[in-house]
């Protein structure tokens, strides 16, 4: 005898299919959902990644310059504002490459600020993408698609269109605060005597001579900031601008700069001409323009009171401005009178840009403007000029 087996509800059977269908709903929005979800999160761990390779590679990219500058101090005693990008062998493009290449993620902009090329921009995207589907792509991007072009590659090594994940991150290379102390120059001198000791930082860690490389470099800050240097970088020392409180040259008035086509003498010249009537100041002067004095000179003069160019201060920074930061000359006359990268030229041959010694120890530097002509920083309440030559010791020839 057969029997009829009932479930307990009138529609028992119509609502178990019911609730399967509902089950297998509910299940498919969770799944879409969670596909939504690890799209999100690959997509924000995509920003994270590129954010930490573009912090690297700015940082990273202000490591070279800042290993310039300590070897000038360490090595040579020279201050290390007078270091610019310039000097540094690699371009920073392949310099941001090599450290985002690190963090998995790729440089796609690098730009320095400031007049020295102390602030580094980078903007960073990650190696990896996360592919866009059929219906997200434009036509354009179909094209591309469809002849390999612009393709991207995801976490599953897969192929295609895709958006990767972008960043950008500024850096700013500090250097330390160093005291200088310089020793007398010869009997009569009006250029400073040589730097004979340096101390950096709060602890005024010895610097120069014999230097601790090692503590000196901790002492030099790359640190993350917000903002770009207003100051655009050029690529080259500019020394139009002094500082604050400067006295204004006469290229900075006319916006004028030397040529870039002169010689290396004519340049020389050049760029000392641009500061014509600027006060001499005993100790003043860098390779970016004149600054204030130091204190004192062995007339007892104190260069503080002035602001403006030494003797000595006047040629270090022609020179530099002329050879585009390659030679930076130490700011004593008899540092550069024996500088090897100097040749020795009979004083019946000069030429406009050589460098003139007068006295025995040389105690006089200026520059041979040409017909019989000299420009100079001569001494305390003078000024720079054009002066008639006078009987020259000896001569150097840089460049």
């Amino acid at each position: 005898m057969l029997r009829r087996i009932r479930s307990a509800g009138g529609h028992g059977g119509d609502a178990g299919v019911a609730t399967s269908v509902l089950v297998m709903g509910v299940a498919i929005m969770l799944a879409g959902g969670f596909l939504m979800f690890g799209r999100i999160a690959q997509a924000g761990d995509m920003r994270n990644q590129a954010q930490i390779g573009a912090d690297a590679a700015a940082l990273g990219t202000l490591a070279p310059l800042r290993d310039k500058a300590v070897d000038q101090l360490v090595g040579w005693g020279r201050d290390p504002s007078s270091v610019g990008y310039w000097m540094v062998d690699s371009p920073p493009e392949k310099v941001a490459e090599k450290y985002a290449d690190k963090n998995e993620t790729r440089a796609t902009k690098v730009r320095l600020s400031g007049m020295m090329g102390y602030t580094a921009m980078v903007q960073a995207a990650t190696k990896l993408c996360q592919l866009k589907r059929e219906d997200e792509l434009t036509e354009r991007e179909k094209d591309d698609l469809r002849n390999g072009r612009n393709l991207c590659t995801d976490r599953a090594g897969k192929k295609g269109i895709g958006r990767s994940g972008t960043a950008r991150a500024v850096a700013r290379l500090i250097p330390p605060h160093c005291d200088y102390t310089t020793g007398p120059g010869p009997e009569g001198s009006t250029g400073s005597g040589p730097v004979v000791e340096i101390r950096c930082g709060d602890d005024d860690i010895l610097a120069f001579p014999n230097g601790d490389r090692a503590a000196i470099t901790r002492l030099f800050k790359i640190r993350l900031v917000d903002d770009e240097d207003p100051v655009a970088y050029t690529g080259a020392p500019d020394g139009l601008s002094g500082g604050s409180g400067a006295v204004v040259s006469e290229c900075a008035k006319t916006g004028k700069k030397p040529a870039e086509d002169l010689e290396f003498g004519a340049a020389v010249v050049a760029w000392s001409l641009c500061w014509l009537g600027t006060p001499y100041a005993w100790g003043g002067g860098n390779y970016s323009g004149p600054t204030r004095g130091i204190c004192c000179s062995p007339g007892g003069y104190d260069g503080r009171l002035y602001f403006g160019f030494d003797c000595s201060g006047l040629t270090l920074y022609a020179v530099y401005q002329a050879s585009r930061g390659r030679i930076a000359l130490g700011h004593y006359t008899g540092d550069q009178v024996s500088d090897p990268r100097g040749s020795h030229v009979p004083t019946n041959a000069l030429r406009p840009g050589d460098l003139l010694f007068f006295g025995s120890p040389p105690h006089h530097v200026a520059i041979y403007y040409g017909d019989g002509k000299m420009v100079e920083a001569p001494q305390t309440g003078d000024v720079v000029k054009i002066s008639p030559l006078r009987p020259v010791t000896s001569a150097r020839r840089f460049g």
